[in-house]
């Protein structure tokens, strides 16, 4: 039995030879498609329309290409809303030709692309969710097949563009519901299970279009109380979903540490990645409410960074990034909002990148 002995180094040696292959062929590990490691992204929904209206975007006074200079200062991920049938009216712009053509360019500047469904024609959040005109007087069962077949037709033509998203959010601050009164009011069971029949039938369109990762937006995010009762009742329903999205603005919402708070809430409830869907602060004018930022532009960017910080310490690593709503919404740009002293935009009111620009320059700390 010598010779046993004597093949048994040869035979281990041949094993490990056989694993250390097996390794050296297997692909290496990729990303979740969509995901960079941190998203420091802004919704620019209304950026092609402003432009149209003659509105310039300046990097050190020189002209640029707005979406370069996010891209430059980091920003890796866009964010772009769309409407059923809108009327152009309030900013409400954002038809399936216009969206397509903005993603288009957001595609060839290579970064990621989260499509914002509204399931409306005008704007939509908790305070309204208007059923678009052409899907009034269906039944549930209707418009529920009419949510789907939206969503799928839209989808199809981002993909016959070439421009498919990433992301997708299958309605915007749906914390009420949508498509009222069919899925609102949503202190009823029934029309809780309305509601959820909606969301379904969206997420099913989105699932069988391709690998995008499906958002659910919600709106104040310093509220644990919102979001404990809200997505209680969703995963009750079985929803299938991502990403847990969130509002967070600070004055209207509570501080950095209400918003820690739900974050670490919900990281440590369902274990899904969570992103700031929208936020914003004043550069000037408007109210900081509980915050201890000024409304300067410096006190936007400060706001910017302990955001990024707040977001990025979310327990489990599941704080995935945050995206700033309308940064490019100069003053005067031919859409009123907010009042003619406030300025949330990015940009002052010259066109000019204020501090805040810096702030998508934000990087995780490196793990240990």
């Amino acid at each position: 039995m010598g010779w046993v002995r004597r093949m048994k180094p040869l035979i281990l040696t041949l094993i490990l030879l056989s694993v250390v292959s097996v390794f050296a062929q297997a692909p290496a590990a990729q990303p979740d498609q969509g995901y960079p490691p941190f998203i420091k992204g802004a919704d620019l929904s209304l950026l092609e329309s402003l432009q149209d209206r003659g509105v310039q975007y300046l990097e050190n006074g020189q002209v640029k290409d707005p979406l370069l200079i996010f891209k430059d200062y980091g920003c890796n991920y866009i964010r772009l809303r769309i409407f059923v049938n809108p009327d152009g009216t309030r900013g409400q712009v954002n038809s399936l030709a216009y969206t397509i053509g903005l993603a288009e360019r957001v595609k060839k500047m290579g970064m990621g692309f989260l499509l914002d469904f509204h399931y409306s024609d005008k704007w939509a959040d908790p305070g309204k969710q208007f059923v678009p005109a052409a899907w009034q007087n269906l039944t549930h069962a209707q418009l529920t097949d009419q949510v789907y077949n939206y969503t799928k037709d839209t989808l199809a033509a981002f993909k016959q563009a070439g421009c498919m998203p990433d992301m997708v959010q299958v309605g915007n601050e749906i914390t009420n519901g949508m498509d009222w009164p069919d899925g609102g009011s949503l202190k009823e069971a029934t029309k809780w299970d309305n509601f959820a029949d909606l969301v379904k039938a969206g997420v099913k369109a989105v699932r069988e279009a391709g690998p995008m990762k499906i958002i659910i937006h919600v709106d104040r995010g310093g509220t644990i109380g919102v979001s404990k009762w809200f997505f209680e009742n969703l995963t009750k329903r079985n929803v299938d979903f991502d990403i847990i999205g969130l509002s967070f603005y600070p004055f209207d919402n509570g501080t950095l540490d209400d918003l820690a708070a739900n974050l670490t809430y919900l990281s440590n409830t369902y274990g899904k990645d969570i992103v700031i869907a929208e936020t914003g602060y004043f550069a000037e004018g408007g109210s900081a409410g509980k915050n201890p930022f000024p409304t300067t532009p410096q006190g936007q960017k400060d706001f910017m960074d302990g955001l990024m910080e707040t977001v990025a310490a979310t327990p489990g690593g599941h704080g995935r990034g945050i995206f700033y709503w309308a940064p490019e919404w100069i003053r005067g740009a031919g859409y009123k909002r907010s009042g003619p002293t406030s300025n949330r935009a990015l940009f002052d009111d010259t066109g000019n990148a204020l501090p805040a620009m810096q702030s998508f320059g934000f990087e995780l700390a490196p793990t240990k």
